[in-house]
């Protein structure tokens, strides 16, 4: 897997296509938004096995149990170089401890929900969660 020489203007063009994109399991959950900014960026589409096979957070982990590596993030561990969240470049993968997203410098984009402190979810989509809440990367080559 090789970022195409347009790597930039195409994760910002996929970015910008989701922006007012909704969570939805199986066709744009956190997991699969991740693999769609890497085929944009790279032709190589990690979430292909799992697109369209689950339309629920059980189905999504049975369909990790089954073409994957257990879970989210021990899939993406076989699947791409684990660095530390300091090394983290623009369009590497970053997990924040539940999800997965793409760096795009002092933030990451994810798709979810953010969440007020008493739990109420107060926006759903595309989120930007700062650096200082990642936990680990991938690099995205």
């Amino acid at each position: 897997m090789t970022r195409h020489s347009t790597w930039e203007a195409d994760l910002n063009a996929y970015l910008a296509q989701h922006r007012r994109s909704g969570f939805q399991w199986g066709s744009l959950d956190c997991g699969l938004f991740f693999a769609g900014a890497c085929k944009a960026m790279t032709g190589f589409d990690p979430g292909e096995p799992f697109r369209g096979k689950y339309t629920t957070e059980m189905g999504a982990a049975k369909a990790l149990k089954k073409h994957g590596a257990g879970d989210l993030e021990s899939t993406l561990d076989g699947l791409f170089d684990v660095i530390e969240p300091g090394f983290v470049q623009r369009g590497d993968g970053v997990w924040d401890g539940e999800r997965v997203g793409v760096s795009v410098g002092a933030y990451a984009f994810m798709i979810g929900e953010e969440r007020d402190g008493e739990g109420n979810v107060i926006k759903s989509g595309l989120i930007r969660i700062p650096r200082a809440e990642w936990v680990k990367g991938w690099r995205v080559e």
